[in-house]
């Protein structure tokens, strides 16, 4: 403390700006805002030079623009090589690289416009994704440094001007327009495009290689497409594509009330990419295994489709026009990705079951992370750009959507939809956070007391208990917070009256704005159903009436209730509320008689999760079941499902022997070349007297 007074305000002067100035690996935040404070109207003019061969590395040619009001040593992110001097304002300077950072002077910079010029700087291919004949970029979330110097932080949005130096045999996308096509003396082409919107570095993108090409017009609006598939059946799909693009686009404009907001809409099919789909404007990347579909899909396999397409689309306004400020709130542009492509498919495919989609999509992804010590709120901190993977997982991709559907709930669709509205016009071509949002929205609806929500439902980690009772005439239900905060979930929800006359149930609906509901009823029902159609959110506690009722009554519900209650049932057995025998009986006599396909899918789930936590003798005793579900059941998915299990997990001599002879024979023809490279594995260590022989044999095929 007395060292501390005796500092001059000089010397504290100087440790600010030192702390100002750290470098270190990766992009700060501290850093970040920084420059965000100090930076502006930055341009990119960019000059590729792609080699014909892998072997030879990219280089770039570039010329940086910005406006500059800083008093400290610029960094710019850079993880390549740099050849040599640069220019900063057209004088020399030997810049300095430090910890994937380039270090320019301030005394070399001035209050308003820079130009920093860099030549022959080399790309690292980690973010290239090059073959023999073709590379695509894909920068998310902040890899845009390993190809060319930058500042790769979402909140310093810029103009790109790329030119593009490929062999003579390629075809080109990028985000912007091609505006020139030019032949050089070697056989070479330089692709010159025009400037593009305002991006953050990591929506910057390019494809180039050897494509086949395609346009279409959709609504008075071209459509370009890359593919390298050449299967004619497969190609026909592209119509479809383009449709399901353009209607897409139509949704989204009617319900934002914004015209598409970048001058081309674009995309590349890629073989083996390592996503569903990434958002760059005018340049989208969808993999192809979800756009080209087999000779006869089935509606699950279209819907899916319809999904993607939807849900890249919807993020040019949602993450492409309004970019996040800091990729703590990376999940915004997901959750309004997914939230706007299921309204879309919703409309398309009006005969498919959307709650129980959603259910099974989202709520039971979530539960599973959210009940565990390893929870984690929605909103995360985040220090580091080098550290946004480990911001994934279910909580972001499973939990938001849950919370976005209780949040448009809340407040109502129409003043949830013009909140959107108006943020979406606020924040055009900028940047916002959630908070940002949430300000928005509580102006439109102030009696959804939206911050209270978002307080619980985005920044806390959890979710909630939910018992009842019945008492003196009213049904009690009651909400906890199991890490003891005090903390009230806002939802609604249904519970079911089930009557043991008339084997009926009657729905009501319970609005949870407070840590304890009463609700009058003229009787008290022989059982309660909790969570009678899935729509709660959290660990919904039966009563024994109620787990069998669940239990036996209920294979006559419809899908979405018999999935609601497989869901409650799961938690309530997770809870030591009902023995793993009983449990295991029960959910295998289901499944025998399940015939919908998302239902079962989660019974296989829940059964094979249970079976594989009991000890080993009772294992043994199961697996009969589960063998006999996996050789008969009629769904050709169920039989899959659990033969894919059972290749990892059995341990009966007669399973194993069951399983050898499948292996041996390959007669299921429902698994493919890994699932039989996988069984033989597992047959392997479970039958050592003949292991290498296994393993010869399968290394053979």
């Amino acid at each position: 403390m007395y060292r501390l007074k005796t500092i001059s305000l000089m010397a504290l002067c100087c440790i600010a700006v030192q702390a100002l100035a750290q470098v270190e690996n990766g992009v700060s935040r501290q850093l970040a805002e920084q420059r965000a404070r100090d930076i502006s109207e930055v341009c990119y003019q960019l000059n590729f030079h792609i080699p014909v061969s892998v072997s030879e590395a990219v280089t770039v040619d570039e010329t940086l623009t910005f406006g500059w009001k800083g008093t400290v040593d610029l960094q710019i992110d850079f993880q390549g090589g740099l050849a040599g001097e640069c220019e900063v304002n057209g004088k020399a300077c030997k810049a300095e690289c430090r910890q994937e950072h380039i270090l320019i002077p301030s005394k070399l910079l001035k209050v308003g416009a820079n130009t920093i010029t860099f030549k022959h700087c080399t790309s690292r291919d980690k973010s290239l994704n090059r073959s023999a004949d073709y590379l695509y970029t894909l920068f998310v979330p902040a890899n845009a440094r390993s190809v060319f110097p930058c500042f790769d932080q979402p909140d310093l949005k810029a103009k790109f001007c790329l030119q593009l130096v490929t062999p003579g045999d390629w075809q080109v996308l990028g985000n912007a327009k091609v505006t020139g096509k030019t032949p050089t003396d070697n056989g070479r082409l330089t692709w010159t495009f025009a400037p593009t919107e305002k991006l953050p570095t990591y929506l910057f993108s390019f494809t180039a290689g050897r494509f086949q090409t395609r346009t279409a017009e959709r609504d008075g609006r071209q459509i370009e497409c890359l593919y390298r598939n050449t299967d004619a059946k497969d190609v026909a799909q592209l119509d479809k594509v383009f449709d399901e693009v353009a209607l897409s686009l139509r949704w989204m404009e009617n319900y934002t009330g914004i015209k598409c907001p970048f001058q081309k809409y674009g995309f590349v099919v890629l073989p083996s990419y390592q996503f569903g789909g990434m958002e760059h404007p005018g340049a989208i990347q969808f993999t192809d295994r979800e756009i080209f579909l087999g000779t006869h899909p089935s509606s699950d396999e279209e819907l899916t489709r319809l999904e993607l397409i939807a849900h890249e689309t919807a993020h040019l306004w949602f993450g492409d026009l309004v970019t996040m400020r800091w990729f703590n709130d990376v999940w915004t542009k997901e959750v309004f990705a997914s939230f706007m492509a299921a309204k879309i498919s919703r409309e398309q495919f009006p005969d498919i079951n959307h709650d129980l989609n959603f259910l099974k999509m989202y709520q039971t992804r979530a539960l599973a992370t959210d009940r565990t010590d390893g929870t984690h709120p929605i909103q995360q901190p985040l220090d580091n750009l080098n550290q946004a993977g480990l911001l994934y997982g279910n909580i972001i991709y499973d939990k938001a959507p849950v919370m976005m559907r209780k949040l448009e709930q809340q407040m109502g669709t129409e003043a949830f939809r013009h909140g959107l509205q108006r943020y979406l016009k606020q924040f055009s071509y900028g940047n916002a956070t959630w908070d940002d949002l949430i300000d928005i929205l509580s102006t439109e609806a102030p009696m959804a007391h939206l911050k209270e929500f978002n307080d619980v439902w985005v920044k806390q980690k959890g979710l909630p208990t939910i018992t009842y009772k019945y008492n003196n005439g009213k049904l009690i239900i009651t909400q906890q917070d199991p890490y003891g905060r005090g903390l009230v979930w806002k939802q609604k929800f249904q519970m079911g009256l089930f009557d043991d006359n008339t084997g009926e149930v009657k729905p009501i609906t319970v609005n949870m704005q407070q840590a304890e509901v009463a609700i009058p009823l003229v009787k008290k029902p022989f059982a309660v159903i909790p969570n009678y159609d899935g729509s709660g959110y959290g660990r919904f506690v039966c009563e024994p009436s109620a787990i069998n009722v669940e239990e036996y009554a209920w294979r006559t519900a419809d899908d979405l209730h018999r999935e609601a209650a497989l869901i409650t049932l799961y938690e309530n057995y997770l809870m030591g509320r009902i023995a793993p025998g009983e449990y295991l009986q029960t959910m295998n006599t289901s499944l025998m008689n399940e015939e919908n396909a998302l239902v079962a899918s989660t019974l296989c789930g829940y059964l094979t999760h249970a079976y594989y936590w009991l000890g080993d003798d009772k294992r043994r005793y199961f697996e009969y079941f589960l063998l006999n579900d996996a050789t008969t059941h009629p769904l050709p998915s169920v039989r899959q499902s659990l033969m894919r299990s059972l290749s990892q997990m059995a341990l009966s001599p007669k399973t194993i022997d069951a399983l050898y002879t499948v292996w041996q024979q390959k007669s299921d023809s429902l698994l493919n070349d890994r699932d039989y490279m996988s069984l033989a594995y597992h047959l392997a260590l479970m039958k050592p007297d003949q292991w290498q022989q296994i393993i010869s044999e399968e290394r053979s095929r």
